[in-house]
């Protein structure tokens, strides 16, 4: 997946059926980057490590998509929050496995949004919601009982309204507990609007990147500061990038570059399979030097950027494959690395017997790996350690 680098962060350049389909096979924590949160992550360190931690951030603004454009660095769609949501239950509305779960907005608001999406999808998508009291976040106890909630209610999927940076905080924090949860959507005013709380900017103003006009103009005693004095830097910022004088504000760490022969075996590979970029590997690199008792792998797995089992797997496992005299089928790998589950196995060679093609490709096509994931392996089970004595 491609990546369009504004300011300190890198956004997907994906569309939104590319990212419904890799949410309903992956799953994920989905951020939404706009201005406001660009320049946060100029100031606020923890927003700004955490950003990096999700699986897919998103141009959620149309000043941010027309601002790659500037940059020559094109984002071929605007995915707002208040767009995917919908899109996503639209999507899954035939699912039975897809479970939402609501949190956020004023009290009653979210009530009013569950039955609203249920009515519109036919059947009760949305499994429960809650509407948390104002300072929450700080309260641990109430933390508690909003993830034991959630874990009792059966939902797969969480969707977090209650504005930024405190939603993806919260996410961040909590997600690990979330045992149920596959998909996080940090979604900001979604919940309010899908309660018909608050209405949407007109269609048009949305297209000419004037929504945030449309907010200011409802909301003018919440909203004035961040958007005439908060976010006036934006552009100023993006000038600085145009003419590569820009400097991220953690420079002095994020800048920072780790020379390959510091790389562990074990990013190389995973790089060289697709599973993570340069950038996180840099980012998991500069983490263990602070943290040297760390391993390059436990970082992985905290972060939940990749499960524990393609960690060792990719560490332990695949190494050991060139060594075996008899090699297995490529989708019993697959299975191990924890990266096919046994209905896409299933799957893939129920259609491989009608079309009679590669396991690895059709796997690739369905959008479920990587070439490089499919290509790095074959290239371990291709390449045998053992001799022969003649």
């Amino acid at each position: 997946m491609k990546e369009v680098q504004l300011f300190n962060i890198s956004i997907d350049n994906i569309t939104t059926e590319e990212l419904l389909k890799n949410l309903g096979q992956k799953g994920g924590v989905v951020f939404t980057p706009n201005v406001d949160h660009l320049m946060r992550l100029q100031k606020d360190r923890e927003f700004y490590d955490l950003y990096h931690q999700s699986d897919y951030r998103i141009c959620d603004s149309k000043i941010v998509y027309y601002a790659s454009r500037l940059l020559n660095q094109p984002i071929k769609e605007k995915i707002s929050g208040s767009d995917l949501f919908p899109a996503f239950y639209q999507y899954y509305r035939n699912c039975e496995g897809v479970k939402i779960f609501l949190l956020g907005a004023a009290e009653g608001v979210a009530v009013r949004a569950q039955a609203n999406i249920n009515e519109t999808v036919g059947r009760e998508i949305v499994v429960d919601c809650y509407s948390p009291p104002y300072g929450f976040e700080k309260d641990e106890l109430e933390c508690q009982r909003i993830v034991d909630r959630i874990n009792e209610s059966g939902a797969t999927v969480l969707a977090v309204g209650v504005g930024a940076p405190k939603q993806e905080k919260w996410i961040m924090c909590h997600k690990h507990k979330l045992t149920n949860i596959k998909v996080f959507l940090a979604i900001g005013a979604t919940i309010d609007f899908e309660a018909g709380e608050k209405p949407r900017s007109p269609q048009w103003m949305s297209e000419m990147g004037l929504e945030w006009l449309h907010r200011l103009t409802s909301e003018p005693q919440r909203l004035w500061k961040r958007y005439l004095i908060e976010d006036m830097p934006f552009l100023w910022l993006l000038m600085q990038q145009k003419f590569n004088r820009y400097r991220s504000p953690f420079a002095s760490e994020s800048d920072v570059v780790i020379p390959d022969w510091q790389m562990p075996l074990l990013g190389q590979t995973l790089q060289e399979a697709g599973l993570l970029t340069p950038a996180q590997v840099q980012q998991v690199l500069r983490a263990q030097a602070r943290q040297r008792h760390l391993r390059f792998g436990e970082i992985l797995s905290d972060w939940g950027w990749l499960s524990q089992e393609t960690v060792d797997f990719f560490a332990d496992e695949l190494p050991l494959i060139r060594t075996q005299p008899e090699k297995q089928p490529l989708g019993q790998y697959l299975k191990a690395a924890r990266l096919l589950d046994d209905e896409q196995i299933h799957l893939i060679l129920t259609e491989q017997q009608r079309e009679r093609r590669r396991f690895g490709e059709l796997a690739v096509q369905k959008g479920w790996l990587k070439q490089q994931t499919v290509d790095s392996i074959l290239w371990y089970l291709a390449h045998s350690n053992s001799m022969k004595i003649a």
